[in-house]
Protein backbone atom coordinates (compact mmCIF):
# COMPACT_ATOMS: atom_id res chain seq x y z
CA UNK A 1 0.00 0.00 0.00
CA UNK A 2 1.54 3.66 -0.57
CA UNK A 3 2.42 5.50 2.34
CA UNK A 4 -0.84 8.00 3.03
CA UNK A 5 0.12 10.80 5.45
CA UNK A 6 -2.91 12.61 5.37
CA UNK A 7 -6.49 10.35 5.14
CA UNK A 8 -9.00 11.61 2.71
CA UNK A 9 -11.95 11.19 5.65
CA UNK A 10 -10.26 14.38 7.31
CA UNK A 11 -11.00 16.61 4.39
CA UNK A 12 -14.85 16.07 4.51
CA UNK A 13 -14.64 18.01 8.20
CA UNK A 14 -11.34 20.06 7.70
CA UNK A 15 -11.85 20.78 3.76
CA UNK A 16 -7.56 19.66 3.40
CA UNK A 17 -5.89 21.97 1.12
CA UNK A 18 -4.10 19.11 -1.07
CA UNK A 19 -7.80 17.42 -1.24
CA UNK A 20 -10.79 20.07 -2.38
CA UNK A 21 -10.59 23.97 -3.02
CA UNK A 22 -10.38 25.34 0.49
CA UNK A 23 -11.77 28.88 2.13
CA UNK A 24 -15.22 28.59 0.92
CA UNK A 25 -18.60 28.45 2.61
CA UNK A 26 -20.53 25.53 2.40
CA UNK A 27 -24.86 25.21 3.57
CA UNK A 28 -24.50 21.69 5.31
CA UNK A 29 -21.21 19.80 6.10
CA UNK A 30 -18.42 19.80 3.49
CA UNK A 31 -20.58 19.96 0.28
CA UNK A 32 -19.95 23.38 -0.99
CA UNK A 33 -23.57 25.11 -2.26
CA UNK A 34 -23.88 27.65 -4.58
CA UNK A 35 -25.43 30.62 -2.31
CA UNK A 36 -22.23 32.58 -1.34
CA UNK A 37 -21.53 34.76 1.82
CA UNK A 38 -23.45 38.23 1.58
CA UNK A 39 -21.23 40.95 0.23
CA UNK A 40 -19.00 42.86 2.50
CA UNK A 41 -20.04 40.12 5.45
CA UNK A 42 -17.40 37.33 6.36
CA UNK A 43 -17.17 33.78 7.90
CA UNK A 44 -15.07 32.81 10.21
CA UNK A 45 -14.63 28.88 11.03
CA UNK A 46 -12.19 26.98 13.31
CA UNK A 47 -12.29 22.99 12.71
CA UNK A 48 -10.99 19.74 14.53
CA UNK A 49 -10.94 16.70 13.10
CA UNK A 50 -9.89 13.32 14.40
CA UNK A 51 -9.92 10.22 12.92
CA UNK A 52 -8.19 6.35 13.45
CA UNK A 53 -7.91 3.50 11.27
CA UNK A 54 -7.03 -0.89 11.76
CA UNK A 55 -7.10 -1.32 8.72
CA UNK A 56 -7.08 0.03 4.77
CA UNK A 57 -8.46 -1.26 1.12
CA UNK A 58 -5.74 -2.67 -0.89
CA UNK A 59 -5.18 -2.55 -4.51
CA UNK A 60 -7.96 -5.05 -5.03
CA UNK A 61 -10.32 -3.45 -2.75
CA UNK A 62 -10.18 -5.49 0.16
CA UNK A 63 -9.80 -4.77 3.55
CA UNK A 64 -6.71 -5.31 5.30
CA UNK A 65 -5.70 -4.98 8.52
CA UNK A 66 -2.66 -2.41 9.39
CA UNK A 67 -0.65 -4.06 11.85
CA UNK A 68 -0.29 -7.51 12.56
CA UNK A 69 -1.85 -7.50 16.38
CA UNK A 70 -5.43 -5.80 17.30
CA UNK A 71 -3.90 -4.14 19.83
CA UNK A 72 -2.51 -1.13 17.63
CA UNK A 73 -4.63 1.78 15.93
CA UNK A 74 -3.67 4.80 13.90
CA UNK A 75 -4.72 7.90 14.69
CA UNK A 76 -4.76 11.35 12.59
CA UNK A 77 -5.73 14.48 14.19
CA UNK A 78 -5.56 18.23 12.85
CA UNK A 79 -7.43 21.69 13.42
CA UNK A 80 -7.96 24.76 10.99
CA UNK A 81 -9.02 27.70 10.08
CA UNK A 82 -11.39 28.91 7.37
CA UNK A 83 -12.02 32.81 6.11
CA UNK A 84 -15.05 33.50 3.60
CA UNK A 85 -15.51 37.11 2.34
CA UNK A 86 -18.40 38.48 0.39
CA UNK A 87 -16.68 40.61 -2.30
CA UNK A 88 -19.43 41.18 -3.92
CA UNK A 89 -23.26 40.16 -4.31
CA UNK A 90 -22.81 36.14 -5.48
CA UNK A 91 -19.21 35.99 -5.56
CA UNK A 92 -16.79 35.19 -2.42
CA UNK A 93 -12.91 34.71 -2.12
CA UNK A 94 -11.73 32.98 0.67
CA UNK A 95 -8.89 31.17 2.13
CA UNK A 96 -8.61 27.78 4.59
CA UNK A 97 -5.06 26.97 6.44
CA UNK A 98 -3.84 24.84 9.10
CA UNK A 99 -2.95 26.06 12.92
CA UNK A 100 0.92 25.64 12.02
CA UNK A 101 0.49 27.72 8.92
CA UNK A 102 2.18 24.90 7.12
CA UNK A 103 -0.42 25.04 4.01
CA UNK A 104 -2.86 27.41 2.40
CA UNK A 105 -5.62 26.80 0.36
CA UNK A 106 -7.30 29.97 -1.90
CA UNK A 107 -10.98 29.70 -3.64
CA UNK A 108 -13.74 31.93 -4.88
CA UNK A 109 -16.62 30.71 -5.66
CA UNK A 110 -19.52 32.29 -8.23
CA UNK A 111 -23.07 31.46 -8.31
CA UNK A 112 -24.98 31.65 -11.35
CA UNK A 113 -27.84 34.49 -12.16
CA UNK A 114 -30.33 31.47 -12.25
CA UNK A 115 -33.21 31.92 -10.41
CA UNK A 116 -35.59 29.04 -8.82
CA UNK A 117 -34.92 25.61 -6.50
CA UNK A 118 -32.33 24.48 -8.43
CA UNK A 119 -29.11 26.47 -9.29
CA UNK A 120 -25.61 26.64 -10.38
CA UNK A 121 -22.82 27.80 -8.97
CA UNK A 122 -18.43 27.39 -10.36
CA UNK A 123 -15.40 27.40 -8.06
CA UNK A 124 -11.67 27.62 -8.66
CA UNK A 125 -8.99 27.35 -6.39
CA UNK A 126 -4.95 27.22 -5.79
CA UNK A 127 -3.06 25.00 -2.92
CA UNK A 128 0.55 25.41 -1.75
CA UNK A 129 2.94 24.28 0.62
CA UNK A 130 4.11 27.57 2.54
CA UNK A 131 6.17 26.59 5.22
CA UNK A 132 7.39 23.67 7.91
CA UNK A 133 9.01 20.86 5.27
CA UNK A 134 11.63 20.86 2.92
CA UNK A 135 10.24 21.03 -1.10
CA UNK A 136 12.15 19.36 -3.19
CA UNK A 137 10.33 19.21 -6.84
CA UNK A 138 11.87 16.07 -8.54
CA UNK A 139 10.53 13.94 -5.54
CA UNK A 140 7.28 15.62 -4.62
CA UNK A 141 5.05 13.92 -2.45
CA UNK A 142 1.62 14.49 -2.68
CA UNK A 143 1.31 16.38 0.41
CA UNK A 144 3.60 18.92 -0.73
CA UNK A 145 2.71 19.85 -4.30
CA UNK A 146 1.07 22.83 -5.39
CA UNK A 147 -2.21 22.31 -7.18
CA UNK A 148 -5.18 23.79 -9.64
CA UNK A 149 -8.59 22.83 -8.86
CA UNK A 150 -12.07 24.08 -10.96
CA UNK A 151 -15.71 22.60 -10.56
CA UNK A 152 -19.06 23.16 -10.63
CA UNK A 153 -21.78 23.45 -7.96
CA UNK A 154 -25.52 22.32 -7.91
CA UNK A 155 -27.82 22.93 -4.85
CA UNK A 156 -31.38 22.09 -5.34
CA UNK A 157 -33.71 23.65 -2.56
CA UNK A 158 -36.56 20.57 -3.00
CA UNK A 159 -38.57 22.08 0.03
CA UNK A 160 -38.73 24.50 2.79
CA UNK A 161 -37.12 21.81 5.07
CA UNK A 162 -35.04 19.41 2.53
CA UNK A 163 -32.51 20.48 0.34
CA UNK A 164 -29.25 19.10 -1.33
CA UNK A 165 -26.18 20.42 -2.37
CA UNK A 166 -23.76 18.55 -4.91
CA UNK A 167 -20.55 19.52 -6.52
CA UNK A 168 -17.73 18.08 -8.94
CA UNK A 169 -14.27 18.81 -8.87
CA UNK A 170 -10.96 18.03 -10.71
CA UNK A 171 -7.34 18.45 -9.55
CA UNK A 172 -4.13 19.22 -11.26
CA UNK A 173 -1.13 19.13 -9.36
CA UNK A 174 1.57 21.48 -10.77
CA UNK A 175 4.30 18.46 -10.39
CA UNK A 176 4.28 15.26 -10.49
CA UNK A 177 4.69 13.01 -7.46
CA UNK A 178 7.34 10.64 -6.47
CA UNK A 179 4.67 7.65 -7.04
CA UNK A 180 3.16 9.13 -10.83
CA UNK A 181 0.52 11.30 -8.77
CA UNK A 182 -0.35 14.24 -10.46
CA UNK A 183 -4.30 14.70 -11.07
CA UNK A 184 -7.86 13.42 -9.00
CA UNK A 185 -11.64 13.77 -9.44
CA UNK A 186 -13.89 14.57 -6.49
CA UNK A 187 -17.79 14.43 -5.78
CA UNK A 188 -19.37 14.92 -3.27
CA UNK A 189 -23.00 15.45 -2.11
CA UNK A 190 -24.86 17.13 1.53
CA UNK A 191 -28.71 15.98 1.75
CA UNK A 192 -30.07 17.84 4.57
CA UNK A 193 -33.70 17.79 6.58
CA UNK A 194 -34.82 20.06 9.48
CA UNK A 195 -36.80 18.10 11.09
CA UNK A 196 -36.22 20.46 14.23
CA UNK A 197 -36.16 23.73 13.53
CA UNK A 198 -32.94 25.64 13.32
CA UNK A 199 -31.54 21.65 13.32
CA UNK A 200 -30.66 20.48 10.52
CA UNK A 201 -30.42 16.81 10.15
CA UNK A 202 -27.18 15.98 7.40
CA UNK A 203 -26.31 13.07 5.34
CA UNK A 204 -23.09 13.46 2.75
CA UNK A 205 -21.58 11.26 0.28
CA UNK A 206 -17.91 11.71 -0.92
CA UNK A 207 -16.11 9.86 -3.54
CA UNK A 208 -12.52 10.91 -4.64
CA UNK A 209 -10.28 9.49 -7.38
CA UNK A 210 -6.91 10.04 -8.01
CA UNK A 211 -4.51 9.06 -11.05
CA UNK A 212 -1.31 7.74 -11.09
CA UNK A 213 1.16 6.69 -14.16
CA UNK A 214 0.92 2.91 -12.79
CA UNK A 215 -2.85 2.08 -13.52
CA UNK A 216 -2.16 -0.36 -10.10
CA UNK A 217 -1.83 1.99 -7.45
CA UNK A 218 -5.02 4.30 -8.47
CA UNK A 219 -6.70 4.99 -5.89
CA UNK A 220 -10.34 5.89 -5.02
CA UNK A 221 -12.19 6.23 -1.67
CA UNK A 222 -16.63 6.60 -0.69
CA UNK A 223 -17.31 7.58 2.47
CA UNK A 224 -20.91 8.46 4.00
CA UNK A 225 -20.81 11.38 6.44
CA UNK A 226 -23.91 12.02 8.90
CA UNK A 227 -23.75 15.07 10.75
CA UNK A 228 -26.12 17.75 12.19
CA UNK A 229 -25.80 21.56 11.67
CA UNK A 230 -27.25 23.47 14.93
CA UNK A 231 -28.56 27.09 14.21
CA UNK A 232 -30.48 28.19 17.49
CA UNK A 233 -27.64 30.95 17.50
CA UNK A 234 -28.15 34.83 15.49
CA UNK A 235 -24.69 34.61 13.96
CA UNK A 236 -22.99 30.84 14.96
CA UNK A 237 -23.69 27.96 13.61
CA UNK A 238 -22.49 24.60 15.25
CA UNK A 239 -21.38 21.66 12.77
CA UNK A 240 -20.67 17.78 14.00
CA UNK A 241 -20.01 15.06 11.52
CA UNK A 242 -18.80 11.36 11.72
CA UNK A 243 -17.46 10.30 8.26
CA UNK A 244 -17.06 7.05 7.66
CA UNK A 245 -15.05 4.77 5.01
CA UNK A 246 -17.27 2.30 3.30
CA UNK A 247 -15.25 1.27 0.12
CA UNK A 248 -11.69 2.21 -1.49
CA UNK A 249 -8.48 0.90 -2.93
CA UNK A 250 -5.00 1.64 -2.01
CA UNK A 251 -6.23 4.10 1.21
CA UNK A 252 -6.90 3.72 4.46
CA UNK A 253 -10.52 3.08 6.26
CA UNK A 254 -11.54 5.48 8.96
CA UNK A 255 -13.86 6.39 10.97
CA UNK A 256 -13.50 10.27 12.11
CA UNK A 257 -15.29 12.56 13.71
CA UNK A 258 -15.18 16.78 13.15
CA UNK A 259 -16.39 19.73 14.27
CA UNK A 260 -16.99 22.96 13.52
CA UNK A 261 -18.33 26.40 14.81
CA UNK A 262 -19.35 28.84 11.71
CA UNK A 263 -19.61 32.39 12.99
CA UNK A 264 -20.88 35.11 11.17
CA UNK A 265 -19.58 39.15 10.74
CA UNK A 266 -21.63 40.82 9.02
Amino acid sequence: MKKIIFPLSLFFVLNNVYAQVGGLSASKLSTLCTEAVPAQAIEFEPLFAYASATSYFDENGDIQNLFATSDSTQFFSASGFRFSYGLFKDFEIGVSLPVDVSMVSFGAKYKLPIDGKLTFGVLAGYNSMVGNAIYVRRRAVHESTSSFVGGLIMTYEISDKFSMDFNAQYQKHTNITEEGHDQGVFISSDFGYYAIEDVNFIMGMHYNFKKYDVFENNSHLFTINPGIAIEKAKNFILVLNVPIDLLGKNEFQTVGFGLALTIILD
